[in-house]
């Protein structure tokens, strides 16, 4: 660079106008704040495994300090109705919704309403399952957000005489859904979703306990509507041979009806059965238990014995190696067999502007991801005795 070029890179860092200039000074100036702030708080995060920190304010509720404003980086990706931890110096978790986000041309920072939520919600949902949510609940002598809230979007509702109201993250919840809080019940006659995307603001009356379905303790109504499930599966052991794709045969039953869930399959005995390429095969003589596991319910599972023979001399064989390669960086992949195998196979890959091949020997080979931060999917093909083997392994950041 010459003096000139250096001159003008002097000018210019901060942005080519002035306009550019005083928005990054300003950056630069609360992110200086951030870092000697009193009120800066290190360990915040969300519930949807976001960390950041952040300035928190108070505002002019002070009485209970229900609402407070936080601040953070441009480039923090908060959410309206985001749940948010924070960390006090007592070892305590305080959680904190927010509501409502200042709009801001060309701001340096962004600012957030957040309000402290005071109550874990329990609900049982139209398809039977039980769903929680943290919220703010409000009764009905305590006006201060339900005021605010009204305020700012004008709603407007009938209520009972007793009733309570409740902030929190968006769900779909039906009218005259029941909840149970502090051993009262509380039915819901309004909602609004639309005022605020991302949050939810349900009015509520007083209901009646029912002392047969309200479970009080656990705060869950209606616990009869709770959905059974339940994987039936045959007395007899079912029998498989090696080289075959293990495929147990069972049936879902909600509420005694049957019903197709995603499940997954986990096996106790890996010299018997194992997962290849997305698949459970058959690899080894034997006996194994097989896990039935619902995916969306991971509590509800079902043991299935399976019988491995070794009838048909099948020889299965498959690449082992890693689902993925970071950029830049090296991995090896093996074709292996159960059955012993001879000579050498040949390596070739898909998608060569994303990965190489720099190493085969044998039944190995070795790949290298590029470093043009060129991302995706490859294709490894494995060709052997006149049969070919494929795996797909993806490209993914270095970080």
């Amino acid at each position: 660079m010459n003096y000139l070029d250096v001159y003008w890179a002097r000018i210019n860092h901060l942005g080519e106008n002035t306009a550019e200039r005083i928005r990054n000074r300003n950056i630069r100036s609360f992110q200086k704040r951030l870092d000697e702030s009193p009120h800066t708080v290190k360990d915040l995060s969300v519930e949807r495994g976001l960390y950041f920190e952040g300035i928190v304010l108070s505002n002019k509720d002070k009485e209970h300090e229900k609402i407070m404003f936080l601040e953070v980086a441009n480039d923090i990706p908060l959410l309206i109705g985001d749940i948010m931890n924070w960390p006090l110096e007592t070892g305590e978790t305080e959680k904190w919704i927010l509501v409502q986000e200042e709009k801001k041309v060309n701001g340096s920072f962004r600012t957030f309403w957040i309000v402290r939520c005071n109550y874990l919600i329990k609900w049982v949902d139209e398809n039977g399952h039980l769903q929680q949510s943290w919220c703010h609940f409000v009764s009905s002598l305590d006006s201060k957000v339900k005021g605010n809230f009204r305020t700012w979007h004008n709603l407007i509702s009938p209520q009972p005489n007793k009733y309570a109201e409740m902030l929190l993250p968006r769900y779909h919840i039906t009218r005259s859904t029941n909840f149970i809080v502090e051993q009262e019940s509380w039915n819901m006659v309004e909602y609004d979703y639309t005022s605020v995307p991302g949050i939810m603001y349900l009015s509520l009356t007083e209901n009646k306990i029912n002392l047969i379905y309200d479970d009080v303790n656990n705060n869950i109504a209606d616990t009869d509507k709770l959905a059974v499930y339940r994987i039936e599966t045959a007395k007899e052991i079912q029998s498989f041979n090696i080289g075959d794709e293990i495929i147990p045969t069972f049936t879902l039953m909600k509420n005694g009806e049957p019903i197709e869930l995603k499940t997954t399959l986990i096996t106790n005995d890996k010299k018997v059965a194992r997962l290849v390429n997305g698949k459970l095969m058959a690899v080894g003589k034997g006996e194994v238990d097989i896990t039935v596991q619902l995916v969306d319910f991971p509590n509800i599972t079902s043991s299935i014995k399976i019988q491995v023979n070794e009838e048909e001399k099948i020889s299965l064989a498959y690449i082992e190696g890693k689902d993925n390669i970071r950029l830049d960086r090296e991995s090896v992949y093996e074709l292996r067999s159960t059955q012993e195998m001879e000579g050498e196979a040949i390596f070739s890959l898909e998608e060569t502007n994303l990965a190489k091949i720099i190493m085969q020997s044998g039944f190995t080979c070795k790949i290298k991801a590029n470093d043009a931060n060129k991302l995706g999917k490859i294709v490894l093909h494995a060709s052997y005795n006149g049969k070919e083997y494929i795996k797909t392994i993806s490209i993914i950041p270095i970080w």
